[in-house]
C-alpha cells in the first residue's frame, strides 16, 4: 500500500516538472503549465496540450 503511494506521488511529482519545464520554455517560468505545441498557458499540470491543439492532431 505504502509502495503505491509513494508511486503515485512520484509521477505526479513528476508531471507537475514536465509542466513547469515546458512553461520556462514557453519564457513564462511564473506559469504552471503551458502547451506543449502552441505554448499558451494551461490552467492544470493533468495535461500537456490545449485542447485546440490536441484536435489539430
Amino acid at each position: 500500500m505504502f509502495e503505491q503511494q509513494y508511486n503515485d506521488e512520484m509521477e505526479a511529482e513528476v508531471k507537475r516538472l514536465e509542466a513547469q519545464q515546458r512553461a520556462v520554455a514557453t519564457g513564462h517560468p511564473e506559469w504552471t503549465n503551458a502547451c506543449a505545441a502552441c505554448g499558451c498557458e494551461l490552467p492544470s499540470v493533468d495535461t500537456d496540450m490545449c485542447d485546440p491543439c490536441k484536435l489539430k492532431r
